[in-house]
């Protein structure tokens, strides 16, 4: 007995058979050209998930990093600064050590009077240097320089180091020093000292007590040199931990990275297959359907 498939049921078949031939093949379509496996949530809501909470994860190393490296390039500027620093001290007791000197004239104490006088308003500058809109020495306490430009007063408003948290459940690092702990302590500060040193050059009258104001000079000048080298220390220190956690925030975001790719992208070579096979298989739909046959269709089936 020959059984005759109604038109109507035929034709519905194909169409489906159809549309779900062209869904196919837009989806392989975007992968390849998009080079993505998943394109909206909805072609694989776990991994979509998956890759998503990657990507968050990455989003908060890259935030890490950006503390990280403002950190690193904060604490170059003041590591710099502070070696300019160093080499006027250096200078500046030579002069005095000249000064202290039993062959020395007064012509010359004035002369080294004058240089000191010109190095003391190059440490100024040094105290209150700025780093783009920051005060390099100027910590928590940025609305106004360290030093007050024309008297060389501190600036009355407290503060302390700058701390920037660089990597996720760590300690904070200080991303620079403070003034206080560098051009001064509690005896007093370089800039008082130089104008003793000046004053003593020129003379004050009294050339035993001059002497022994330079020779306080002196040795206020090696507690200076002190506070310099561990500033160097405490810099140098956190620009190594600056450094090895931008190493290990870029070795975690780059395997992220590798994670969420390989559950995103497609894999090229074996879209580039799919979309052939779905091109070929639409096609042979399609001109089954246009002769009206169902042999074929019921192979490809």
């Amino acid at each position: 007995m020959n059984i005759r498939v109604a038109d109507s049921t035929s034709s519905t078949d194909f169409t489906s058979r159809i549309n779900t031939q062209r869904s196919r093949l837009s989806v392989l379509q975007e992968r390849l050209a998009t080079g993505k496996r998943i394109n909206r949530p909805s072609d694989d809501p776990s991994g979509a998930e998956i890759v998503l909470n990657l990507r968050t994860s990455q989003a908060a190393i890259e935030q890490f990093q950006r503390n990280a490296q403002a950190a690193s390039q904060k604490l170059t500027a003041a590591d710099d600064t502070l070696s300019g620093y160093e080499n006027i001290l250096e200078r500046v007791r030579t002069l005095v050590a000249q000064g202290l000197s039993d062959t020395g004239t007064q012509p010359s104490r004035n002369a080294a009077a004058i240089e000191i006088e010109s190095l003391r308003s190059r440490i100024l500058s040094v105290a209150n240097a700025k780093n783009g809109d920051e005060y390099v020495f100027g910590g928590t306490r940025q609305n106004v320089p360290p030093f007050d430009p024309a008297t060389a007063v501190p600036a009355n408003t407290p503060t302390s180091a700058q701390f920037v948290q660089v990597e996720p459940g760590a300690n904070a690092i200080a991303s620079g020093v403070t003034a206080e702990t560098v051009f001064g302590d509690s005896t007093s500060t370089i800039f008082a000292d130089l104008t003793n040193a000046v004053n003593a050059l020129r003379g004050t009258g009294n050339p035993a007590a001059d002497r022994t104001t330079l020779e306080n000079t002196m040795s206020r000048l090696s507690v200076y040199g002190d506070l310099v080298n561990t500033a160097h220390a405490t810099i140098g220190a956190n620009m190594n931990a600056a450094d090895i956690v931008i190493d290990n925030l870029t070795t975690n975001f780059l395997s992220l990275n590798e994670r969420a790719s390989a559950i995103e992208n497609a894999d090229f070579a074996e879209t580039a297959v799919g979309l052939a096979d779905a091109e070929r298989a639409l096609e042979a739909t399609l001109q089954v359907a246009a002769r009206g046959r169902r042999s074929l269709f019921d192979f490809l089936g």
